[in-house]
């Protein structure tokens, strides 16, 4: 009787992973995605809280004396739906100086699939002098 018991709620609790979708990222789980160029540097470390939601921050560096004024940095997100969105973007405009941006969250009604940082950076005169790398993936 015991065993049968087991059996059933094994496959009950599949039943319920089938139905509702669930999958690995409902675990909590901690991810750092990195992004770096010659101009600029950043990386993002997110909890999932669960299936649809990061915590976490944001940090930015400028390097100094490449003729850039302004750095950003922003997450974006891709949802088992394949739609990917993006983050607000965080700017400093001081060189040489690392920035945090804490108490980040991000909520989405698709559960996350995967998610990265962008950092860019730019000296004001338009594509010649725009740069931007995007950082890892990071599957929660």
């Amino acid at each position: 009787m015991k065993r049968l018991l087991i059996v059933i709620t094994a496959a009950l609790a599949a039943f319920a992973f089938m139905i509702t979708g669930a999958n690995a990222a409902t675990a909590v789980s901690t991810g750092r995605s990195d992004a770096c160029n010659s101009y600029a540097c950043g990386s993002g470390t997110f909890t999932s809280t669960d299936a649809y939601t990061l915590k976490g921050a944001m940090s930015v560096k400028l390097t100094c004396g490449k003729g850039q004024n302004l750095a950003a940095i922003k997450i974006i997100v891709e949802g088992v739906d394949g739609k990917q969105q993006s983050g607000a973007q965080h700017t400093i405009g001081k060189c040489g100086q690392l920035t945090l941006f804490s108490n980040l969250t991000w909520h989405q009604a698709s559960a996350i699939r995967w998610w990265r940082v962008l950092v860019n950076s730019t000296n004001g005169q338009g594509p010649s002098g725009y740069h931007e790398t995007y950082g890892n993936l990071v599957y929660p």
